[in-house]
């Protein structure tokens, strides 16, 4: 696991989306406030959003895409 993984495991679901939020890797994904909202309901940490997949995704209502690109997202980052 990358050193980038082993960091963002340990934070919480502030400071995660508040890291998600600032990420240009990220732009192109265009997430709306719902799907962050969603992490901050279901109070979702650093170490709970690494394990997320591209179907958890889906079934946070995000279309394909952008799940398929969130799940390399974390893929990268734990790499």
């Amino acid at each position: 696991m990358s050193s980038w993984a082993e960091t963002i495991k340990l934070w919480e679901t502030e400071r995660l989306i508040s890291f998600l939020r600032s990420d240009s890797k990220l732009e192109g994904l265009e997430l709306d406030d719902n799907f962050f909202t969603k992490l901050s309901d279901e109070n979702i940490t650093g170490d709970l959003f690494l394990k997320l997949t591209g179907w958890k995704f889906k079934e946070y209502g995000m279309t394909l895409r952008q799940a398929l690109e969130l799940e390399d997202y974390i893929k990268d980052l734990c790499e």
